[in-house]
């Protein structure tokens, strides 16, 4: 008997993966990213969810790109910031990136 290769159509998917158009997020991105869908997020309640929250702002930046849709950075009052998801057009976190030229590597 010889090997033969197995098709794409051949292989069960694992049900529990989600599909190519769902975010995929750490636990912790995700009830940010949860939080975001609400509405805006201080750097205070972020915090409270993970300590590195500015790398789990980050996952998700990556991961609604795709979507034309940006994590946005808003300085608050009292010093920290507000987060707040919105349009790629509107994002001013993607104008600053595009005005230095630089590569945001995906």
């Amino acid at each position: 008997m010889t090997a033969r290769q197995m098709l794409l159509t051949e292989i069960t998917l694992n049900p529990s993966v989600k599909e190519k158009d769902e975010l995929r997020l750490s636990r912790q991105a995700l009830e940010i990213y949860n939080l975001l869908k609400l509405g805006p997020v201080t750097t205070q309640q972020a915090a409270s969810i993970a300590c590195q929250y500015n790398a789990r702002i980050n996952e998700i930046r990556h991961a609604l790109k795709i979507f034309g849709l940006m994590v946005d950075k808003i300085e608050g009052r009292d010093g920290g910031n507000i987060y707040q998801i919105v349009t790629l057009e509107k994002s001013t976190f993607w104008k600053e990136i595009k005005q230095k030229g630089e590569q945001w590597k995906w």
